[in-house]
């Protein structure tokens, strides 16, 4: 085997030996350059080379792939170009051989796999002119030496790993004419002799690390291409740019250049076609001078601090293509001039201030296919003239002011691609001819006020068909369009909070490419059909807040790739199909708020992605499945308001990742288990209120440090609570009362006491005082004292408690029983269709609306329009809701105006039904509103946030509760403590309240001591003060602007000093 092996080296030894007797130099070094090649380099190179001594003709190296040789009979390499083959090996191992090409002048190896440093030899490499080494995998610095060769014109060492800085000896190769260093890892700063070669044309420096500021250039600058972006420049931009007269391209995005842009360097920049100067610091406006470049083409200023107006001089650069002033901070409208600028491809202003109207010479720009204005301050209408736009392919114009209609011809924009005009004020229809643009693909309309039904057949033409349609928030009606996943291309369909009220859309479980789906907030109602298709495709579903009745169809537990499922707030019924349990993916599954019966299925175990799991506010009944311990991934775990029976499972130690639950509000039984407080990221909340649980509070409990909310009230604990629960250092929240606990809280959570003092109500033997038993005894001696003081503290907590018990009952029993409400609920001494004010009738209504003409429309709602109106008699004005009949929540709104007494809000002046249709006739006060809540998330259902008389000034126009609202419900209590008299009583002149009472009497009567309970004037004067230092405390806590109220630690705080003084 040796000897075989030896015969073969001898054998090539002896080929080569033969051949280099016969070879020229130039070919004996490509040779050799061909030989340092790893092996499946040499299988990559073209190179047909031959072991016989036959004639130089046939043999000629000249003749080789990528080899150039000059004309004469000398065979002297002159060129060698190998660009794009994957070489690869390392370069210093190689360059030797093709250096020795001593008359060789361009070497092009670019497009390869070259590893190593660069050779320092190429500075001595021939004679050569251009040398092209990017699109390699060259690392290491530039060596001084390469800039030795003083012939170089051409020099390309781009797309590398170059590092280091860029040589100063750069300055010596004073032909150089083309320099490209980009997309490497070079730092420091540019050296100052590059910029003032002589005969310097194209300067790529783009895509590295560099910094500084840049040199200067000179004034014979003979620069026509200059890329420096993407790197850290900083600084002012050069003024001596403006010497570069030959100058045609400045991209220097992304840099980090400031202060204002020289009016003075476009002055000399005539032949200016690219300016980028984007993703900069760059300030103050744009130069007046930059409207002078009459050849530039592409304008990108995109991503700075610059501010002021866009000038009409801008039609002066007549050639321009592109603008790019998105990001900055204009102001003012766009000019009208922009209609001059015929070549316009792109315009970007978006995420500026401009405001003012559209211009409708934007339709003039007949090359326009961008339009992209969003996030401005855009209003007026869109005018008619954009329709003229042909081949506009992208209109962005959301999170603007527009209003008015969308144009109707927007059928003749017929090559546009995308569409999206959501977050404005437009109104109206939308165009028929909006399903004429067959090549849409993306549609969003959302979060305006458009109404009427979707055009029929959107989608049916589009090719391949609408991708993304979104129409949430909006008042549209009628049913779903059947063809809009025409092509099967449609990904995304959100069409919530409008007024839908067909059945549900079976054709999505037809349509494969449907990812996400978003129906809520409708008034969808009927079955879902049991019979629908399997649908592999869709993986969100949310239909909450409809009016769907009957069972949730076996099939979804066939729509394999969901990670979430949400029907809650429906009228469903039925129990929970155990089919879900088949959804591998899903992750969110809230069926809440619903009339669901039965058990929860043990199936749902299977569920091992799940991460929120929401039963809540139904009638299941039955245990806790000891399944849910397989739920390894399951964060919150909501199952309150239900019937559920039975002990909390001992099997919540294997939910690591557990961090709320809600079991509140059932018929639970037995102790809690420690299992719970196994759970190190149980971090949210635990809520075991309303059950039957008993025993004592167990001292495992304080392992829960990282726990904020915890809500143990109205059960049966029992005992004195343990020390350990002082190490619930995270606690913001707690709530034990209305158990039988004893003995002292833990010491960490008096402050929560003087925060929340309701919420350790109901405890007889429970001190709330301090830790020390004397302290205790103390206070079971003062309780029994009948001064006003300590009955006024004891008196807020009690009512405050029996307040929130009120609310609860009003507000989440309402709510979760809200769709039973009927027509029983219309007042009682109103039976009749018809109950106007003595001066107003139907037909005056009619004629003063010219019809419900839309010019008199003075709000919307989720449920119906309001309209200014007057009386032909005495030419008063009134307010008029049109609610359609079909909406059980006209007769919610009118038992409630008819019972509402709130100085922000009007009553009810009489009600009108008629066609169909239900008037609410309301006395009309600018600024004044019908308090229901007609938000996009109410669901088609009305609802009053708080009880009467106690309701904050602000919630008569956000159903939004905060803390400075129940401060204000506690001022009404204190003035209702002091006056004896009701929050809303009927000793009141008409739309007052005890506040508004209070104040006005107070203005009116100089001794203040007038206005409270007669037999506050009996006491002696040390309390008739506290009882003053009281009515100023109530008077703060019912201030109108919420930010003006104490809050509530502060009023309690404040009663128990009161209290100490009067000990």
């Amino acid at each position: 085997m040796f000897l075989l092996g030896s015969y073969h080296v001898t054998l090539s030894f002896f080929f080569f030996f033969v051949s280099s007797v016969s070879l020229s130099p130039p070919a004996l070094y490509l040779i050799q350059f061909y030989e340092s090649l790893p092996k499946n380099s040499q299988h990559l190179l073209p190179w047909k080379l031959s072991n016989s001594s036959s004639s130089s003709s046939s043999f000629s190296h000249c003749q080789w792939f990528g080899v150039s040789c000059y004309s004469n009979k000398s065979n002297q390499v002159k060129a060698l170009s190998l660009r794009g083959l994957g070489l690869s090996g390392v370069l210093n191992n190689s360059i030797t051989y093709l250096c020795s090409q001593k008359r060789l002048l361009s070497l092009d190896l670019s497009g390869n796999n070259f590893s190593g440093g660069l050779p320092k030899q190429l500075g001595n490499c021939g004679k050569l002119r251009t040398l092209l080494l990017n699109d390699n995998s060259l690392d290491g610095s530039i060596p001084f030496e390469l800039f030795q060769s003083k012939g170089l014109s051409r020099l390309d060492l781009g797309y590398n790993s170059l590092s280091g800085d860029i040589p100063a000896e750069v300055s010596f190769c004073s032909k150089l004419e083309y320099i490209g260093l980009h997309n490497n890892y070079l730092t420091g700063q540019v050296p100052s002799g590059l910029f003032i070669l002589p005969n310097l044309k194209f300067c790529y420096l783009n895509t590295n690390n560099l910094t500084g500021t840049l040199p200067d250039f000179p004034l014979t600058c003979a620069i026509s291409d200059l890329w420096i972006h993407e790197n850290s420049f900083s600084g002012s931009l050069p003024l001596s740019l403006s010497g570069c007269h030959n100058l045609t391209a400045f991209i220097a995005s992304h840099n980090k250049f400031g202060g204002l842009i020289p009016p003075e360097m476009f002055k000399y920049l005539v032949q200016l076609e690219k300016l980028y100067l984007d993703a900069n610091n760059l300030e103050g406006e744009i130069p007046d001078t930059l409207w002078g470049l009459g050849n530039l083409q592409e304008l990108v200023l995109s991503g700075n601090k610059i501010n002021g107006t866009i000038s009409e001089s801008i039609a002066r650069c007549l050639k321009l293509t592109t603008i790019a002033l998105s990001a900055n901070k204009l102001v003012g409208q766009i000019p009208h001039s922009i209609g001059d600028l015929k070549h316009l491809k792109s315009l970007y202003l978006f995420d500026n201030m401009i405001d003012g109207s559209l211009p409708s010479e934007l339709g003039n720009c007949g090359s326009l296919t961008e339009l992209r204005l969003q996030n401005n301050f855009i209003g007026g209408v869109i005018p008619k003239e954009i329709i003229k736009l042909e081949k506009l392919e992208v209109l962005y114009m959301f999170n603007n002011q527009l209003e008015g209609v969308i144009p109707e011809n927007t059928g003749a924009l017929s090559s546009l691609v995308e569409l999206a005009l959501y977050n404005n004020s437009l109104s109206g229809g939308i165009p028929t001819e909006i399903s004429r643009l067959k090549k849409l693909k993306f549609l969003s309309l959302a979060h305006n006020s458009l109404s009427g039904e979707v055009p029929l057949e959107l989608g049916k033409y589009n090719t391949p068909g609408l991708v993304k349609l979104d129409l949430t928030g909006n008042f549209l009606s009628g049913t779903m369009p059947s063809g809009i996943c025409t092509g099967n291309s449609l990904s995304v369909l959100t069409m919530g909070n409008n007024l839908f009220n067909g059945s549900f859309p079976r054709e999505i479980a037809t349509c494969p490419s449907l990812k996400r789906v978003i129906l809520s907030n409708n008034l969808l109602h009927g079955t879902i059909p049991a019979d629908m298709n399997q649908n592999s495709g869709i993986s969100f579903l949310e239909v909450h807040d409809n009016l769907l009745e009957g069972m949730i169809p076996a099939v979804f537990g066939h729509w394999r790739n969901l990670t979430m499922l949400d029907f809650s707030g429906n009228k469903l019924s039925g129990s929970v199909p155990p089919e879900l349990g088949k959804l591998q993916s899903l992750q969110i599954l809230r069926l809440s708020s619903n009339g669901l019966t039965g058990s929860i299925p043990p199936e749902l175990g299977h569920c091992r992605r799940i991460i929120k799991l929401d039963l809540s506010k139904n009638n299941l009944s039955g245990k806790i499945p000891s399944e849910i311990r397989s739920l390894s991934k399951l964060q919150s775990l909501l199952l309150q308001e239900n019937r559920l029976i039975g002990p909390i499972p001992d099997t919540f130690s294997s939910l690591r990742t557990l961090n709320e639950l809600q079991l509140g509000s059932n018929m639970l039984e037995g102790a809690i288990p420690c299992s719970l407080t196994q759970l190190h990221h149980f971090n949210s909340v635990l809520n075991l209120s309303y059950n039957g649980l008993s025993g004592k509070i167990p001292e495992c409990l304080g392992n829960l440090d990282k726990l904020q909310i915890l809500d143990l009230s109205s059960n049966s604990f029992s005992g004195e609570l343990p020390n350990e629960l002082n190490s619930m250092i995270s606690l913001v929240f707690v709530n034990i009362s209305f158990n039988r606990l004893s003995g002292e809280l833990p010491s960490a959570w008096m402050k929560l006491l003087a925060s929340y003092p309701g919420s350790f109500l109901g405890n007889q033997e429970l001190c709330l005082l301090g830790t020390e038993a004397k302290i205790c005894e103390e206070a079971k001696v003062s309780v029994q004292r009948s001064q006003i003081i300590p009955g006024v503290v004891i008196g807020v907590v009690i009512s405050v408690t029996l307040l929130c018990i009120i609310i609860y009952a009003l507000v989440v029993r309402v709510l979760a029983q809200k769709q039973n409400l009927n027509e029983s609920l219309l007042p009682e001494c109103q039976p009749k269709s018809e109950c106007l004010p003595k001066d107003l009738n139907f037909e005056d209504i009619m004629c003063a609306t010219e019809g419900w003409n839309e010019k008199y429309v003075i709000g919307r709602g989720k449920h119906g329009t309001v309209y200014r109106t007057q009386s032909m008699n005495s030419r008063k004005h009134w307010a008029v809701k049109r609610m359609n009949l079909s909406d059980r929540n006209f007769i919610i709104e009118m038992r409630t105006l008819s019972l509402v007494r709130h100085r922000n809000v009007v009553r009810m002046a009489g009600y009108c039904v008629k066609d169909g249709y239900g008037f609410i006739v309301t006395e009309y006060m600018p600024g004044a509103r019908m308090m229901v809540s007609d938000s996009e998330t109410s669901s088609a259902r009305s609802t009053i946030v708080g009880t009467l008389g106690y309701i904050a000034p602000e919630n008569a126009y956000s159903t939004r509760v905060t803390e400075k609202c129940d401060v204000y419900s506690y001022g009404v209590i204190l003035l209702e403590l002091l006056c004896r008299k009701l929050a809303v009583d009927p000793c009141f002149e008409e739309g007052l309240d005890i506040v508004s009472w209070t104040r006005k009497s107070l203005e009116e009567k100089s001794d203040c001591l007038r206005i409270f309970d007669e037999e506050i004037s009996h006491w002696n004067e040390t309390e008739q003060q506290k009882a003053l230092r009281l009515l100023d405390l109530a008077l703060e806590c019912t201030e109108k602007m919420p930010s003006t109220r104490p809050f509530m630690r502060d009023v309690v705080g404040f009663l128990i000093k009161l209290n100490d003084m009067h000990e």
